[in-house]
């Protein structure tokens, strides 16, 4: 496997690799651990970006694939996930976005460890999920709780015009991580305030939402704030030796540079698994670098990418589609692969898969579904119910209502 350099100067700089947790992502990944082409000394890290709302079997293939990365070819491999702190902004305390970096094993639930950690449930639904689980809270969470508290934050669902949940779970979480990893940092700082109580109410922050024009009744968005405000309101401290096995030596170099989004930026290469089959998504990153590069500083508008990030795909590079990366996986014959139905991957019954292919997997037998959660396809309904948006029909009379598929898409409980 091929990265086809732009500029000779960046295969000096620290290459990132984006782990969606699927087989292209993971092959990208595996194929340059192989070629020797990424190199633990020079800052590269592996990065999967944990939505909660992803099949557990895609859970169980990213671990393995975690495993292997850093125990055949030394490359550290961090998972981590939104979240939301409360911090003084403007005088006033507010949730902010942070992150936090979680491990490899599912937070304690009622489906597993309730007896003993390791112990496997005899619920053949709960028996998917990953028997080792994490009762001190430094786990992944894999119920939507993190999908939830991201809509509980931004007060509003995504949808195929406005993916923000791709931002705000994937993309600034990975911008704060690396602005931390990059700087030689033992881990990441504390985030939020110092007390173990919140300063933030749903009834207050109902008062400054209408002092500020919002129309929404004040009912439904204190139900909307009220799951993030249950949540922690800081983050403590955490060391990157707790969350991965690489040894300390391979700790990344310092960066020159002033972050990510200072003059001069932070530089460095973020790999992604699209495929040479997918050149209309590959072409939609590469406009948004143009766009992006020489846009540091607070007046930057493309959030979305610093200006120091170089997006290659050394799929596409390598010539490899769809059937390459299937024959990838087979050639090595490893004792896992992803076993999860077609179409199941990257956040199970996501909207952007479109409505046929949704109600087809909603009819499909999958015995790997766990109710209540965001592989059971009432969860999505559920969800998009609490959080959708209505309001007065901009033609005729009548309500409209947007959900996870626009204005005028179907629900998902229809």
């Amino acid at each position: 496997m091929l990265i086809s350099y732009r500029r000779p100067h960046h295969r000096d700089l620290p290459h990132v690799v984006k782990f969606s947790g699927g087989r292209s992502s993971a092959a990208a990944a595996v194929g340059l651990a192989e070629a020797g082409v990424l190199n633990p000394d020079r800052g590269d890290v592996v990065l999967f970006a944990n939505t909660s709302a992803e099949h557990p079997g895609t859970y169980d293939f990213a671990a393995a694939v975690s495993r292997l990365l850093e125990t055949e070819y030394s490359l550290p491999t961090l998972w981590f996930e939104f979240c939301t702190v409360e911090d003084a902004r403007r005088g006033e305390y507010r949730r902010c976005p942070s992150y936090r970096l979680v491990s490899r094993a599912p937070v304690e639930s009622d489906l597993c460890g309730a007896a003993e950690v390791g112990e496997c449930v005899a619920d053949e639904a709960a028996s998917r999920v990953p028997v080792e689980s994490d009762s001190c809270g430094s786990g992944y969470r894999w119920r939507g709780e993190v999908f939830e508290e991201a809509l509980s934050f931004q007060q509003m669902l995504p949808n195929p015009h406005q993916r923000s949940c791709t931002a705000k779970m994937k993309l600034h979480p990975s911008h704060q991580l690396l602005e931390e990893w990059f700087s030689g940092a033992d881990g990441p700082a504390h985030a939020g305030h110092y007390k173990s109580e919140s300063y933030l109410t749903a009834e207050e922050m109902a008062r400054v939402y209408r002092s500020n024009g919002g129309n929404v009744p004040e009912e439904k968005f204190r139900g909307w704030v009220s799951y993030m405000l249950a949540q922690p309101p800081s983050r403590p401290e955490q060391k990157w030796a707790d969350f991965t096995s690489v040894p300390a030596a391979a700790s990344p170099l310092a960066v020159e540079g002033e972050g990510l989004w200072g003059r001069p930026p932070t530089e460095h290469l973020t790999l992604l698994g699209l495929r040479a089959d997918e050149g209309r998504r590959i072409n939609r990153v590469m406009t948004r670098t143009l766009f992006a590069e020489g846009a540091g500083g607070s007046r930057c508008r493309v959030k979305n990418q610093p200006p120091g990030e170089h997006p290659y795909f050394p799929l596409a590079d390598s010539n490899m589609d769809k059937n390459d990366v299937k024959e990838f996986w087979e050639s090595r014959r490893y004792e896992f692969d992803l076993d999860i139905p077609e179409g199941a991957g990257n956040c199970v019954f996501c909207f952007m898969k479109g409505t046929r292919d949704l109600v087809a997997a909603a009819k499909s037998d999958d015995p790997g579904r766990v109710p209540d959660t965001p592989s059971d396809f009432a969860w999505w309904a559920n969800v998009e119910v609490k959080y959708r948006r209505e309001a007065p029909s901009r033609i005729g009379s009548g309500t409209t209502r947007f959900g996870f598929l626009g204005a005028r898409g179907a629900s998902y409980s229809e």
